[in-house]
C-alpha cells in the first residue's frame, strides 16, 4: 500500500461516523430570548466550534448591532432583554476591525468596553494589513489563548481576500474559517456586505458562507427612522426567531424596540 492510498484508508476511517457512538451537541454561546405569554424561550443562534454570517448593506448599523452582541456575551445577564449567553456565563472575546480607520474603529471599542465593563475584551484594527497579514495575525491571537476565547468577529471578512469573486481563494477562506472554529472551540462571525439588487450577502465568498453558516443574520435600516434597524434570522439551523428592531439614540447607545411599534413603517 502506497503512502497515498494509506493516508486515505486512515482519514476514511478517523472520519466515519458510528450510528452508536453518542455526540454530545456542542455548547451554545448565545440565545435570542422570546417571550410566549408567561413562557421564556430561548432559541439558539451561537455555539462554539461554528460559524456566522451578519449581512447588510452600508450603513445598515452592521457594527452597532455586533456591540450588541459583544456586550451580551460578555455579561451575565440577558441584554436588551433579547439576547442571552446560555448558561448566563462571562467569556473572552475579540474583534478583527479590518474597515474602519483606527479613530472610528476607537470609538466602536470604546463603546463595547463602556457597555460590557471592558473585561475580556479585545479589539484589534487591521486596516492597514494584508490580506494574507491579517489571516496570520487572528490565528496567531486564537493559538496565543487558545482555551480562553469562545467567541472571535471578523468585521468585514472580505478583507480576508484579494478577489471575493475567486473561487479558489473564497473556498480556501470558508475552509480555514471551519478548521479554526474547531481546532480552537470558538465561535465566528464573519460580517459582509449584501448586494443592493437581491439582497444576497455579496460575491462568492457570500454564497459560501451563507452555506456553511450556523446561522445567518440580516440587518436591513428602517428607510422612515434612520436610527432603527431590523435584525431578521435568515436562515438557522435551529428554531427560527421572530425579527426584532434596535434603536440607537444620539449618544450611539442600543435600545430594543418592540416591532408592534414599527409594522406600519414597512
Amino acid at each position: 500500500m502506497d503512502n497515498i492510498t494509506k493516508d486515505l484508508t486512515n482519514k476514511l476511517y478517523e472520519t466515519r461516523l458510528d450510528p452508536n457512538k453518542k455526540i454530545e451537541q456542542p455548547p451554545i454561546l448565545l440565545s435570542v430570548v422570546e417571550r410566549m405569554g408567561t413562557q421564556t424561550v430561548y432559541k439558539p443562534i451561537f455555539s462554539l466550534g461554528d460559524l456566522s454570517l451578519i449581512q447588510g448593506r452600508q450603513k445598515s448599523k452592521k457594527t452597532f448591532f455586533t456591540s450588541v452582541i459583544c456586550t451580551s456575551l460578555l455579561n451575565e445577564y440577558t441584554f436588551l432583554d433579547k439576547l442571552a449567553p446560555e448558561p448566563p456565563k462571562k467569556t473572552t472575546i475579540a474583534v478583527f476591525d479590518t474597515e474602519q480607520s483606527d479613530y472610528y474603529a476607537q470609538i466602536t471599542n470604546k463603546r463595547i468596553s463602556k457597555m460590557s465593563g471592558g473585561v475580556d475584551f479585545y479589539y484589534f484594527a487591521l486596516r492597514n494589513s494584508t490580506p494574507k497579514e491579517r489571516q496570520q495575525i487572528i490565528e496567531h491571537f486564537l493559538k496565543g489563548h487558545k482555551g480562553k476565547i469562545s467567541y472571535l468577529l471578523i468585521d468585514g471578512i472580505v478583507d480576508l481576500l484579494f478577489d471575493f469573486n475567486d473561487l479558489k481563494e473564497c473556498s480556501e477562506l470558508v475552509q480555514w474559517v471551519m478548521r479554526i472554529t474547531k481546532e480552537y472551540n470558538v465561535h465566528i462571525s464573519c460580517i459582509l456586505h449584501e448586494n443592493n439588487s437581491d439582497g444576497k450577502a455579496r460575491g462568492h465568498i457570500g454564497t459560501m458562507l451563507a452555506q456553511k453558516a450556523e446561522t445567518v443574520l440580516r440587518i436591513k435600516k428602517n428607510d422612515k427612522q434612520m436610527n432603527r434597524s431590523t435584525i431578521t434570522g435568515v436562515d438557522t439551523r435551529g428554531v427560527g426567531f421572530t425579527p426584532f428592531d434596535i434603536e440607537i439614540d444620539f449618544d450611539g447607545v442600543p435600545s430594543l424596540v418592540e416591532m408592534e411599534a414599527t409594522k406600519e413603517l414597512f
